[in-house]
């Protein structure tokens, strides 16, 4: 049988085949949709329950892929070496040159002809099917399953005894073959999360969503409350008219009541407790501290409180509002449940709502800010970055930057990041509104760049 031997050929292409079986199937149970997989199962398709059984058992199909890996590595490259031997044996006589002394031009001829080989078996027996498999996972699992499970039948004797004498050597060195593998951490999660994104299988919004849930264990009450100065309180020496009217003027339907100021809070008042109360009782002009049961009893938590546990508390006790306060027992603000449920699926809004923003892109580029804007959401908006560890508003930015509290009236611009902010207004000893703005020479460059 020499080099040209059609049944040699045969052979080589055998074993292509048999690799396109290993390399194909791998690949399809990699991408193949095991919910799918399990539905088809549940609906009696054999087919389905067998390539069930195969995923159950990674373990053993990785030993056998191996082991057949392993045993094509060693026929494809005799048969390359076999090959090349015998095409330099030809090529020397042809010459009529001795062996021994060979030549330089039969060597690299024969070197060309084991690569073709191996490209060949690369190509054909490796990279297509994979390509093929990793598109129609699905066919090629079906088709191939047969041919699997015999190999892993008369190849198991072998995969018993390399698997045995794996972990003989491994329980020497002191490792558990049998230990669970490291978990996969966050960042890989958010790797593949990312990566999704950039391939089109994941929207924007899914991937943003399952971003946040990630962040969402990270975050605490402090993070997400509404600040004190924008609580809205019910002062509890109200009549309940004053009450039931004062409320009705709001967007909300629970308040927290006070006694003498905001840090006083003694319970909670529900919109619809009051109107019931009034619609079933003539208690128009009586306090509502007065009023058995009307005032619910007030949830306080620490500002540093993981929101993650903040929200099983909440839905265990059924709490829709729990007061924020801080390590000097004061109020800090407020947290609901609404504003936990908004860190994962953004802003809420209801048929009463106003939807304000608190970042507003005038038509010339610039842009009117709340003070109290989070400053993580100002720097998304203008492409800067600001060192959020020590604020967590621009107010507080502005002030730290300014190192003082603008007056009334008065209309300081702080430079940053190449944007000019001017302070418009200042309520309450605190910065209300502000001018965003490109710096002048920054537009000017822009312009010539854009020319």
């Amino acid at each position: 049988m020499d080099g040209y031997s059609p049944w040699s050929l045969a052979a080589f292409v055998g074993l292509i085949l048999i690799a396109a079986i290993y390399y194909g199937f791998e690949t399809a149970l990699d991408n193949i949709n095991e919910s799918a997989l399990e539905k088809k199962a549940e609906e009696g398709d054999q087919k389905s329950v067998k390539l069930l059984h195969i995923l159950d058992k990674p373990e053993r199909f990785s030993n056998t892929r191996e082991s057949a890996v392993a045993i094509l590595g060693v026929a494809i490259g005799a048969y390359v070496l076999g090959s090349g031997y015998r095409f330099l044996t030809r090529l020397i006589a042809v010459q009529g040159t001795d062996i021994e002394n060979g030549s330089v031009i039969a060597v690299l001829v024969t070197f060309c002809v084991a690569l073709v080989l191996l490209i060949l078996y690369l190509v054909f027996g490796v990279l297509i099917p994979k390509t093929l498999a990793g598109r129609h996972p699905e066919a090629w699992a079906y088709r191939l399953y047969r041919w699997v499970s015999c190999s892993m039948v008369i190849l198991w004797p072998l995969t018993a005894l390399t698997t045995g004498i794996s972990h003989l050597i491994l329980r020497l060195f002191g490792v558990d073959p049998f230990a669970d593998p490291d978990n996969v951490t966050e960042e890989e999660i958010m790797s593949m999360v990312n990566e999704g994104h950039e391939q089109g299988v994941l929207e924007a919004n899914e991937a943003e969503m399952i971003t946040k849930i990630f962040e969402f264990g990270d975050k605490e009450a402090g993070d997400i409350m509404t600040h004190r100065t924008a609580i809205i309180g019910v002062d509890q020496s109200l009549t309940l008219e004053e009450a039931v009217e004062f409320m009705l003027q709001q967007n909300y339907s629970r308040f927290p009541v006070y006694s003498k100021d905001i840090d006083d809070v003694t319970g909670v008042l529900y919109l619809k407790d009051a109107v019931i109360c009034r619609e079933s009782m003539d208690a128009d002009n009586v306090p509502i501290d007065r009023i058995d049961g009307l005032i619910r009893e007030a949830h306080f938590i620490p500002e540093t409180r993981n929101i993650d546990t903040i929200f099983q508390d909440m839905r265990v006790k059924k709490i829709h509002l729990a007061i924020v306060v801080d390590e000097y027992g004061q109020t800090a603000g407020l947290i609901t449940l609404e504003d936990i449920l908004e860190e994962i699926v953004g802003n809420i809004f209801d048929e009463y709502d106003e939807e304000e923003s608190v970042i507003q892109k005038m038509e010339d580029g610039v842009y009117l800010i709340d003070g109290l804007a989070p400053l993580e959401e100002v720097g998304e908006s203008l492409g800067i970055e600001f060192d959020e560890e020590d604020f967590d508003t621009l107010n507080g930015f502005l002030i730290s930057s300014l190192d003082r509290i603008p007056k009334d009236g008065e209309q300081p611009v702080v430079d940053f990041g190449g944007y000019e902010f001017e302070v418009l207004s200042v309520e309450n000893k605190m910065i209300h509104t502000v001018r965003v703005c490109k710096k002048a020479e920054d537009v000017e460059t822009e312009t010539q760049d854009g020319e």
